[in-house]
């Protein structure tokens, strides 16, 4: 739709929404703070920490856990959630709050931490394992409630019920339901605060694409492009400053609510193909997310502008840039190599020898629909072979 509606580039007339929210979300430097007494008013007992070994090792994780045993609830902490987690590790981390009778679980870290919490609510209460799961089944059991503690900025995952886990046999997977969403969230910039370059960069480009593709999405609403909007204004504006400077507290506020923001955009709005392309990249090769949509997400971009014009034309001016939807993938792309990401798949070592696999993954990836064009077999072979091709930044 290239028309304009009452000088607004999309008609509303045919959006439906029923949208119900259950979640309470707190945001503030220091405000994890609070964590104990909003458990404790919520009636948890036995409360389950779910994070990763890193974070643990910095002492964060054992001072928030102090702030609930002074409160009144008992924890246990369960720090073995790895990166890009495998349903393998759910099963591990599923057990120990079976063994525990958790009945609240605590989220903190970052996507890993939060999508594998989501897991464990979900199967506390039944006998399943994650890998058995196929996205068929009917949960007849309580989910355990859910907190969430982003400690990056960038998945926005604390937004919505599901996690993407990766399968025995290397697939992305997805596992949750509208009931395991958190029912209490804090953002907490100063948790961000000294998190490393290379992990700020990646996870904060995350958030960028996050709200690039909810606002491209044939799904996208007036709502979900608010958000989307303002997520985009503040992060596109905040992410190099957060790299350079991991003390920088305003740069990190910024970049904690905007990918907030543009988690709730892709809540409504569903993704698109720089992350069909994206979860493939990471199953195949174990490349962390953030730095496989970096490689991928100029010419991705780019594929759709020519069938998607006003929605790229929103894309653009959310940028501050003159020019058409090229150049608004050609934008993106630069923050990527501003912020020291790759911008192409041969600096990750991506060879002709994958394609095919990417290819079948990012079509079989139900994220790849929601584009504004879905490109052919053959189309998604030919991006992927010339981004392969492409010089490196430093070449």
């Amino acid at each position: 739709m290239t028309e304009h509606h009452c000088g607004y580039a999309h008609s509303v007339h045919a959006e439906n929404w029923d949208i119900t929210t259950r979640t309470q979300v707190i945001a503030g430097a220091g405000s994890v703070a609070r964590l104990g007494g909003l458990l404790h008013e919520r009636g948890a007992r036995r409360v389950l920490i779910v994070t990763d070994p890193g974070l643990r090792k910095t002492g964060m994780v054992d001072d928030v856990a102090a702030t609930i045993t002074t409160a009144g609830p008992a924890v246990t902490i369960h720090s073995e959630i790895p990166a890009n987690p495998s349903t393998a590790s759910l099963d591990v981390a599923t057990a120990v709050a079976r063994d525990a009778r958790a009945d609240f679980v605590v989220a903190i870290g970052g996507g890993s931490a939060l999508d594998a919490a989501k897991a464990v609510a979900l199967l506390a209460h039944t006998s399943l394992s994650a890998e058995s799961l196929d996205g068929s089944e009917e949960f007849d059991a309580p989910t355990v409630p859910l907190a969430a503690i982003p400690t990056t900025a960038g998945t926005g995952a604390e937004t919505n019920g599901f996690g993407v886990m990766e399968s025995a046999d290397h697939r992305k997977v997805y596992i949750g339901t509208a009931a395991t969403t958190p029912e209490l969230v804090i953002l907490d910039a100063e948790l961000t605060v000294g998190l490393p370059a290379k992990v700020t960069a990646a996870a904060g480009f995350d958030a960028i694409i996050h709200g690039a593709e909810s606002l491209l999405s044939q799904g996208a609403t007036s709502l979900s492009r608010a958000y989307a909007t303002e997520s985009l204004r503040l992060t596109v504006a905040a992410l190099a400053d957060a790299v350079a400077d991991g003390s920088d507290i305003e740069a990190r506020s910024r970049m904690l609510i905007g990918s907030h923001l543009a988690g709730r955009a892709l809540s409504l709005s569903g993704l698109g193909l720089v992350h069909g392309i994206g979860h493939s990249i990471t199953a195949t090769t174990g490349t962390p997310h953030g730095v496989a949509l970096a490689s991928i997400a100029g010419p991705a971009l780019a594929f759709g502008a020519g069938a998607a014009q006003a929605k790229y034309a929103d894309l653009v001016r959310v940028l501050d840039l003159d020019g058409d939807g090229a150049r608004a993938a050609q934008r993106i792309e630069e923050i990527a190599a501003t912020v020291g990401l790759p911008t192409n798949l041969g600096e990750l070592g991506v060879g002709e020898e994958l394609v095919e696999t990417l290819v079948t993954k990012t079509l079989a990836d139900a994220v790849t629909n929601n584009t504004p064009l879905r490109p052919s077999a053959e189309q998604l072979a030919a991006l992927l072979r010339a981004s392969i091709r492409s010089p490196g930044k430093d070449q």
